[in-house]
């Protein structure tokens, strides 16, 4: 452990040159989209209809007991708003944890490669490389990570299962059924049936990030407001 101390502060006192040259590799960036295409037709998805959603927290404790993290860290949180005025007040909730962006920045940031893009399209980290260094963070426009005295936490979509053709951790508990784990076009058209469904009663709802970016994210959400409502970044298309 005193070994991984210390290479850190080296790192820290060394490697500021190193990482912005990372950021702006277009060697790196072409071999991350390289990747990506390859694994296209892998592509999985995580669909969350946060509709559905109870937050009974059962998503949060599966995962932590799955990884056996400490208390302080989770993989899967929630940012939830109440609309509108007594006795007419809607709750509004969603997931908050990695979105598993398509040729996603925190990869080419990582100083350490510990960072990586899975076959079904996920961005996983090798725990025992990663250096806590922060950088992923700091790149991630969805404030995702969290920055431990070791490593850095954040989902991988329980690899350890889905290479074993079980469904991650969270899907696998939920009470609600409001989580599914798929091809990613299977997730998509049942995401897009179930917003049409809402739209009658919601009509602001949508499926995040598809009705607002092309890039295809491995957790797709299905939300009854508009995403920047409940913290999420503005990704509508121009």
């Amino acid at each position: 452990m005193s070994k991984k101390k210390s290479s850190r502060r080296d790192f820290l006192k060394n490697s500021a040159a190193a990482g912005l040259t990372a950021l702006v590799s277009g060697a790196a960036i072409a071999d991350g989209k390289a990747m990506a295409e390859d694994f296209k037709e892998g592509k999985k998805a995580i669909l969350m209809d946060n509709s559905l959603c109870v937050e009974c927290q059962a998503c949060r404790v599966a995962c932590q007991n799955e990884y056996e993290i400490d208390i302080e860290y989770s993989f899967i949180k929630f940012n939830s708003i109440e609309k509108g005025e007594y006795p007419n007040v809607a709750y509004h909730l969603r997931r908050n944890s990695c979105m598993h962006c398509p040729d996603a920045p925190c990869i080419a940031v990582c100083p350490v490669d510990a960072l990586s893009e899975s076959e079904e399209g996920f961005t996983v980290i090798d725990a025992e490389t990663c250096i806590a260094c922060g950088r992923c963070l700091d790149i991630c426009p969805f404030d995702v990570p969290e920055i431990g005295s070791e490593r850095m936490y954040k989902c991988d979509l329980c690899q350890h299962r889905i290479k074993d053709g079980k469904d991650p951790a969270c899907v696998d508990t939920c009470i609600a059924y409001a989580l599914d784990y798929g091809d990613y076009e299977e997730m998509l058209e049942k995401g897009n049936d179930r917003v049409e469904k809402l739209k009658e009663d919601h009509p602001d709802a949508n499926l995040y990030t598809v009705d607002y970016k092309d890039d295809d994210f491995g957790l797709l959400l299905i939300l009854k407001t508009d995403p920047q409502e409940l913290d999420l970044v503005d990704t509508r298309r121009r």
